[in-house]
């Protein structure tokens, strides 16, 4: 029997009986809809976390910091120190594309009658902003060439406040490129509170302004400027102050920026850097973090649509043996007549196949509606809720995400469920006696 005969007559004798056909199908409909919404649900958290530590940082970036410790941790470890022998052997690591030391100190700024007395200032090696993906709002990016200039975090201008006034937002009052603005190294606490001492501040020169990003909170309050800088600055502020109070002077870096060339090179290159002694971290520990949890509640979200399909199994088998009971005496004339055992066999298993097709292109449409409404009215709910509402809103948060892969996937394995359940019931009228099936009623 050729294939169109087969598929024509399997079409026929499904729409001969809409109704058990029509309740079998919806079984399918609900088993493949609830496999694929949930299993979207785990797809959507995980995306919209991926998202959020995007927005954090660069998932490309590794952070080695000092205090870390050699081998096993522990207090009679040699203690690895983060300068310039450390970069080299860093960069020896293959994928590594690029490097930043970072000496970090608070201090001070001033501008007329506002301060922002809490700032994090950075030394930095200028050229390597761009390599780090340092993104400019106003102005330009440190080079090799600026000895003086500093940049601005896009949200530093947040921090100032009229000390007479603290109440009055004074965001506004700052135009970084513009004002008059001085720094002060050191705490500005203790140096208000003790009367001798006599900080030393110079003007300085804002050369540009990073875009503002409220995730990242640790270069948004920031100000960068050269290594060179930064070490003038802290000599001359040390020379201010009185000999007890004086820091000594340091080689050492705060922080070892590493940038790798891919984010699947990320755990490899880490790895290699731990084996060095140092202690690497980066935003894809979170990341990792995040899709274990993602696979936790894909795997039980998964089970309970698996439920669902094999209730549909039960139905579409249940569905294929009462046909053979209806149609035995149809059977035993297919045979009678000529047809071949296995044309038999394909006929219910072509049924058996449409069924489960037929329910999963359904369950693709619906799972697709079902989605775009949970994305559409609980999106904002998710982004708040698991961010605690400080999130950027420009966030592209998902409580469902459907990929086409998943959908095609679907469709195969409602159709192959389909033809499974039908091989018993194929099975059962390929056995039957064409005498006995003419002879039924």
């Amino acid at each position: 029997m050729r294939l169109n005969d087969l598929i024509s007559m399997a079409l026929k004798n499904l729409f001969s009986r809409k109704l058990r056909t029509f309740l079998t199908v919806l079984g399918v409909v609900i088993g493949a809809t609830s496999i694929i919404v949930m299993l979207s649900l785990g797809f959507g958290l995980q995306q919209t976390q991926e998202n959020f530590l995007k927005s954090m940082g660069d998932l490309t970036t590794l952070d080695i910091r000092n205090n870390m410790y050699s081998g096993d941790n522990n207090s009679n470890s040699k203690e690895k120190k983060l300068n310039d022998s450390a970069i080299s052997e860093i960069k020896e690591i293959n994928h590594v594309s690029a490097t930043m030391p970072i000496m970090e100190t608070n201090g001070k700024l001033i501008s007329g009658r506002y301060s922002n007395d809490w700032t994090r200032i950075i030394g930095i090696t200028p050229d390597s902003m761009e390599a780090f993906g340092f993104k400019i709002e106003e102005g330009r990016l440190l080079n090799s060439g600026d000895k003086n200039g500093v940049i601005f975090g896009g949200g530093i201008t947040q921090n100032f406040r009229d000390p007479k006034r603290p109440g009055i937002d004074a965001s506004t009052k700052i135009k970084p490129m513009k004002s008059k603005i001085d720094i002060q190294l050191g705490d500005s606490y203790e140096m208000d509170q003790d009367q001798n001492i006599k900080p030393y501040v110079e003007r300085i020169k804002v050369l540009g302004v990073l875009v503002n990003n409220d995730n990242d909170w640790e270069n948004n309050s920031s100000v960068f400027m050269s290594m060179e800088y930064l070490k003038k600055l802290k000599k001359l502020s040390n020379a201010a102050l009185p000999a007890d109070k004086r820091e000594k002077d340091s080689n050492e870096y705060s922080t070892i920026k590493v940038k790798v060339d891919d984010m699947e090179n990320v755990k490899d290159v880490q790895a290699k850097i731990k084996n060095l002694g140092y202690e690497a971290s980066g935003m894809t520990d979170w990341l990792e973090s995040s899709k274990q949890t993602a696979r936790i509640f894909q795997a039980i979200f998964g089970g309970i649509g698996a439920i669902a399909f094999l209730v549909a199994a039960i139905g579409i088998t249940n569905t294929m043996i009462m046909s053979i009971y209806e149609r035995t005496r149809e059977i035993g004339v297919m045979k009678v007549i000529g047809a071949s055992i296995s044309d038999i066999e394909k006929l219910f298993l072509v049924e058996a196949g449409f069924i489960g097709f037929f329910g999963g292109i359904v369950g693709v449409i619906f799972s697709l509606l079902i989605s775009f409404v949970f994305n559409f009215f609980a999106s904002s709910w998710l982004l708040s809720s698991m961010m605690g509402g400080g999130a950027d809103p420009s966030i592209e948060a998902k409580i469902s995400v459907i990929p086409i892969w998943l959908i095609i996937i679907a469709l195969l394995f409602s159709t192959f469920i389909g033809v499974l359940s039908g091989y018993l019931p194929a099975k059962r009228a390929m056995k039957l006696s064409a005498l006995d099936a003419i002879k039924s009623e």
